[in-house]
């Protein structure tokens, strides 16, 4: 079985220079932004309680986010694509609902969401309570 390297990049509104990993080349890789920028959606019922990070919230800060699977693709299928996701992130740190916004490949979108929800994080703050809050995750797929 491949595993795919992560490379995670963590873009905040109070952040000018993003933080990132390097993947290790010559492997499968995904990489990976986490965005606080609001998406523009219509309401989701299931992200109603969650908050946009704005101005007077400490975004979210991931401290477990394992690497996605690349999945087994026909050889002649295209070997990389992108899957962008609203993910809300409870006052625990713990991902609840995941929303698949847009994918390039239905093929990687159930590795991204399988990974997205075993992912970690210091909770969003706002006036130093944790508070739920809402994330926009990219994941790029790359062989």
């Amino acid at each position: 079985m491949r595993t795919a390297t992560l490379s995670f990049i963590l873009t905040s509104l109070f952040l000018h220079n993003p933080l990132q990993l390097a993947a290790q080349l010559g492997r499968p890789s995904t990489s990976s932004s986490v965005s606080n920028q609001p998406a523009d959606l219509p309401d989701d019922e299931a992200f109603a309680s969650y908050q946009r990070v704005t101005g007077g919230i400490t975004p979210p800060k991931a401290t477990h986010a394992p690497d996605p699977k690349f999945p087994e693709l026909p050889a002649d299928a295209e070997q990389r694509g992108v899957v962008v996701m609203l993910i809300g992130v409870n006052a625990r740190g713990k991902v609840e609902p995941v929303r698949v916004l847009r994918s390039t490949n239905a093929a990687f979108e159930k590795s991204a969401v399988t990974t997205v929800k075993t992912w970690k994080f210091k909770p969003a703050k706002k006036d130093g309570q944790p508070i739920p809050a809402q994330l926009t995750v990219e994941m790029k797929f790359e062989k």
